[in-house]
This record gives structure tokens, sequence and C-alpha cells, in this order.
């Protein structure tokens, strides 16, 4: 009896941590590299499809509004709202309310302080990057530049726009598997310099559920896994959006952001991206009990 219950025992921790690894989740040990990647190729255009074909590879901007909850040590520091701005592929500028002393840009893990109650705005754009809030206009920190520009490579959407056909990029076929209590299939992407990527595609809608992005440190060889969880989709513009994404790294809980509305190719201005469109704002930023007036605006 007790044999028989301790064999029971390892069945189901066998069974769950099965369940939460994609590599021994039915990985087809059976198909050759070629036909792995064959079936790697054919869901990822499933994928696309999904998402809404030439609609979806066509997005030249978007502009999207919602709320972010930021996650610390301590627990949830607040659902602040927000206007997201994007240029493709490298021209961010995000707009943030906070209501405390410290904002956490729910995109990078370098904290921003900003006055209680004020507004924050965060350009970036390429190689350069500024920020407005109640004290002026001042330079992103190099640091914070190489997080969006990482960012930016290392996005869900930029690989299935267009970096899964770059040169030297391995695709793999990882087998089937259980996320968020759906049926899903697992593919893998190795780039030119070794970085290791995963996505897990939901089986029956071909709509993507996970993004996984597995980085090793230099120094202490260890590995960090950014986790992207994507719910809620909907169609907007023609291109099928997920209303909620959760950010984990490392197992750990860092953001939850709740998109209200995303418009795709409205023709946003450049301008919008210069350390001159900040000097511009910066005069009603300062002012107590400010209000948006542009941040929608120039077209």
């Amino acid at each position: 009896m007790m044999f028989r219950a301790a064999a029971c025992a390892v069945l189901v921790l066998g069974l769950a941590w099965t369940c939460g690894n994609p590599a021994a989740a039915g990985a087809p040990q059976d198909l050759l590299p070629d036909e792995s990647a064959a079936k790697a190729k054919q869901i990822l255009k499933q994928v696309v499809t999904a998402l809404g074909g030439q609609a979806y590879l066509s997005v030249r901007d978007m502009d999207c509004e919602g709320r972010v909850a930021q996650y610390g040590l301590s627990g949830e520091a607040g659902l602040e709202p927000f206007h997201d701005e994007w240029i493709l592929p490298d021209k961010n500028r995000t707009e943030y309310t906070a209501k405390g002393d410290v904002i956490f840009p729910f995109m990078f893990p370098v904290p921003i302080p900003t006055a209680r109650g004020g507004v924050l705005i965060t350009v970036f754009n390429g190689a350069e990057g500024w920020m407005l809030d109640k004290g002026g206009v001042t330079n992103q920190a190099e640091d914070a530049i190489k997080s969006f520009n990482d960012q930016v490579k290392f996005g869900m959407h930029n690989m299935l726009r267009s970096r899964m056909n770059e040169p030297g990029m391995e695709l793999r076929y990882a087998g089937p598997d259980v996320v968020d209590l759906k049926e899903a299939e697992w593919i893998e992407f190795t780039d030119s310099d070794h970085r290791n990527f995963r996505m897990a595609v939901e089986k029956s809608t071909h709509l993507p559920l996970r993004w996984v992005v597995a980085t090793r440190d230099p120094e202490s060889r260890q590995i960090t896994e950014a986790v992207s969880s994507y719910t809620q989709y909907v169609p907007q513009d023609g291109v099928k959006t997920a209303l909620n994404i959760v950010r984990t790294r490392n197992d750990r809980k860092l953001a939850q952001t709740f998109l209200a509305s995303c418009k795709y190719n409205s023709s946003l201005s450049p301008d919008l991206f210069t350390r001159a469109s900040l000097e511009r704002r910066s005069p009603e930023v300062a002012k107590k009990g400010y209000k948006d007036k542009d941040s929608k605006n120039t077209k």
C-alpha cells in the first residue's frame, strides 16, 4: 500500500511538471529538423492570419490607451492610466499619470521617480530618449535606452512581422502543452546570436498565449526568463489585439496591462517622438492640476 501511494505521488508530480515544461509535454522526438521547422512555419503562418493577416503585417503605427498595475516586492503599486503611441519599429511615446511617489513604466525594469500626483512622459527614438515630468525635460539613462531597444528587438510582434525571416533564425516545433487550461503548441526560435525565444499558441484559435524571452547574464551565467501572457483578444482596425497582458520575470509578476482601445495606422506625426515636443509640453506639465490637451494630437 505504501509503495502504491508513493508511486501515485510520483505520477502526480510528474504530470504537474510536464504541464509546465513545453520541452517535456509531448515534444516530437520523431520529427527531423527540417520537418520540425516546416511544422513551426505552418503554425506561425496560422498565427499571423489569426492576428489579422495583411492588416497585422501592415501596421505602421499604433495609438493605445489603458491602465497598468505595477507589482513590487510588497504587492500591487496602483492602477495607473497611460497613453502609448508608436511608430514602428523604434519610436515610442508613453504618458503616465502617477498617484504615488514612484512610477515603474510597465515596459522597463528601471524605476523612474516622479512627483506625487504628477504626469510623466517618456519618449524613445532609436538610440535617443528623453523624459518629461514636473521638473522639466531630461535625457533618458543609457540603461533605459538599451532596455527599450532590447524590448523592441526581442518583442513577439517584431518576431512575427520581420525577425522570423531573418538569416540565421532557426525555428522548431516543440510539441503540445496545456497553457492556462487551454490546448496549446510551443514554437521555439533561436537567432544568430544564440538567443532563445518561445511562443505558446492556442490550438483552436491560433492566437499567441505566451511569449518567453530567455537571456543569460554574461557574468553570472544565470538565465532570466521574461514572460508575457496574452488574453482577451478583440479585433481593432482589422488587427486582433490582446486587451489583457501580464508580464513576469523569473515567475515574479511585474505588471498587468489593461488596454481600453488601440488604433492602428492613424498617421502619427514623427514630431511627437522628439525632445522638442516635450519641451513644448513642459510648461503645462509643470502646472498643478494639469490636464491632457494634445497627447492624442499632432497628426
